[in-house]
């Protein structure tokens, strides 16, 4: 039996019930870059000494310039900001609005040029792939928030009225989990960029 799916037609459905998950979590991580990166000394107090942690890990050798290395860290922020989404996301925000603060106030540490140089090959498609975690955990959220409202002692039929919500709670889990393999494929791909192109490409353009 031949199946004829419109595969174009699924990406365009999963795009516009995903848009606004998106949206949210690109709203949240560009406010607090922005905020970092503009008033640095108000994150001060909380990025500095996380900053220098970073900065003597490398110089230790405790945080490795590795394909395998880099993916694992950057992979576990993901899945931590991905799977509080039961937790309503509230920890999810934090932890988005914590990684954004970084990136900002590094950039605001840095000469500009030096920053984007070393930021922009594999940055563009982690910080990506970061925002997309945290939508994937807002839909997570509602999903598990759907499959409670389910649960009705006004409902006419309170058995069928369950199912149904719980049939579109799945769906929902489902296109969270769908997200996160995208974001898992994204973060190898920048850990091998960040691990075997980044330093080139910023030697390049900081020395020549």
């Amino acid at each position: 039996m031949k199946v004829n799916v419109n595969i174009r037609k699924l990406g365009v459905d999963y795009f516009n019930r995903m848009k606004y998950y998106v949206l949210l979590s690109l709203a949240i991580f560009i406010a607090f870059l922005l905020l970092s990166y503009f008033y640095p000394s108000f994150f001060s107090a909380m990025m500095s000494q996380a900053l220098q942690n970073m900065r003597d890990g490398v110089t230790n050798g405790e945080i490795l310039l590795e394909t395998s290395s880099l993916f694992i860290n950057n992979v576990t922020v993901a899945l931590n900001i991905y799977t509080n989404g039961i937790y309503l996301s509230i920890p999810s925000v934090y932890l988005l609005a914590y990684n954004a603060a970084m990136v900002g106030y590094t950039g605001a540490s840095l000469p500009l040029s030096y920053f984007l140089a070393y930021t922009l090959p594999h940055g563009i498609v982690e910080l990506g792939a970061i925002i997309l975690s945290g939508a994937a955990s807002f839909r997570l959220t509602h999903g598990i928030l759907k499959l409670f409202s389910g649960i009705s002692f006004n409902a006419d039929n309170k058995k069928e009225h369950f199912f149904s919500n719980a049939e579109i709670s799945l769906k929902m889990i489902l296109d969270s989990v769908i997200l996160m393999l995208l974001v898992v494929i994204l973060l190898l791909i920048a850990a091998f960029i960040e691990a075997n192109i980044t330093l080139g490409i910023g030697q390049f353009l900081t020395t020549t």
